[in-house]
């Protein structure tokens, strides 16, 4: 019997067997959803967890062998027997499995993508909910923070300010997003020093409760520049038309397609033609259990199913400019798209 076999602490093992736990693993094969769990949590997953059964590590001879050897030798030779008791011959395994207990399964080994990742991309109406909730919570931290943006502050102090902002809120924000001057010109850097002529803000919580994402990002303009401000006109509009495109049937190329034919049409470069500045990212990424997950919204032709949710965000950066970015979370439907992220998107202080 064939089995995939993942270990927890990852958004596939928490998708799939509803529970958040430690040092535990998800046997699924075409007889098996079992559970393996530390004894302390075997009351709790059985009750909390969907899977059809758990076992504890005293149930498959852990602690015994723990008396005669080193706990990880200990683990894998219970794993192996418990194995061979339910007629496993082969083992499936993802790319992020502990190699130790890996490379000492003495089975037939295989790494595969994890079958769970695709299926999370597409949401259930409850996903969509816990999306939406956190989606929301990054549009009024957005509204929080433009309050606080002058000249007179720093980025640092800003991101502090949000981020703690989100925590009293449920919700953990990392890594927030609050660049401003030529610094922006650098998609993912999180800025630092005095507040400029414009500012990035990217927002991206997670609730505290569930677990979900939501992902939001605006440029605020604090004094005329004429060269952002045309750069942001473009963007917006791209932005605006790669929201018009999606819709259940089409493929991400499309939509990707759809945003660099309005910024190529201002004269500005994309990756479609190897440019180094410009609109140089996809143009969006799967949010839900994690900020970036399936699917990807660039140049592939995954086709676009109701209930996938993703962002769209089309940006700008010069090195003797700086970069600009607009985006929002959006969930497709049948006949296009709901936009989870509802906000103005010219924003000046």
């Amino acid at each position: 019997m064939l089995v995939f076999i993942q270990h927890s602490g990852t958004a596939n093992f928490y998708y799939a067997t509803g529970i958040k736990l430690e040092s535990s693993y998800h046997i699924v094969g075409e007889r098996l959803n079992v559970l393996i769990v530390p004894d302390m949590e075997k009351e709790r997953a059985a009750r909390e967890s969907k899977a059809d059964e758990v076992v504890s590590y005293s149930e498959i001879g852990y602690h015994e062998r723990r008396k005669k050897m080193d706990a990880r030798t200990a683990f894998v030779e219970s794993l192996k027997e418990f194995l061979r008791e339910r007629g496993v011959t082969r083992v499936q395994i993802p790319p992020d499995f502990p190699a130790y207990i890996a490379l000492n399964l003495n089975f037939s080994v295989e790494v595969v993508e994890n079958p769970f990742l695709k299926k999370r991309a597409i949401k259930s109406k409850e996903e969509v909910e816990k999306i939406r909730e956190s989606c929301i919570a990054a549009v009024k931290a957005f509204d929080f923070i433009r309050r606080e943006i002058s000249r007179e502050k720093m980025c640092e102090e800003l991101r502090y300010a949000v981020e703690l902002y989100l925590f009293q809120q449920g919700f953990i924000a990392e890594g927030t997003i609050v660049a401003s001057g030529k610094l922006t010109a650098l998609p993912h850097f999180r800025g630092r020093g005095r507040i400029e002529e414009h500012v990035v803000v990217d927002i991206f919580p997670k609730s505290r409760e569930h677990g979900y994402y939501g992902d939001f990002t605006r440029t605020v303009l604090l004094d005329g520049d004429s060269e952002i401000e045309e750069m942001l006109r473009v963007v917006i509009e791209a932005k605006q038309k790669g929201i018009e495109t999606v819709r259940e049937g089409i493929t991400a190329k499309d939509v990707h397609n759809a945003v660099c034919d309005v910024i190529e049409s201002y004269g500005y470069h994309t990756l479609r033609s190897k440019a180094s500045e410009g609109f140089i990212h996809s143009t969006g990424h799967g949010v839900g259990l994690e900020v970036h997950e399936e699917p990807r919204i660039f140049e592939n032709d995954d086709v676009l199913k109701a209930g996938m949710v993703f962002t769209i965000e089309p940006g700008l950066y010069y090195r003797n400019v700086g970069g600009v970015r607009v985006e929002d979370t959006v969930v497709v439907g049948r006949g296009g798209c709901e936009v989870l992220t509802p906000y103005e998107d010219w924003v000046k202080v």
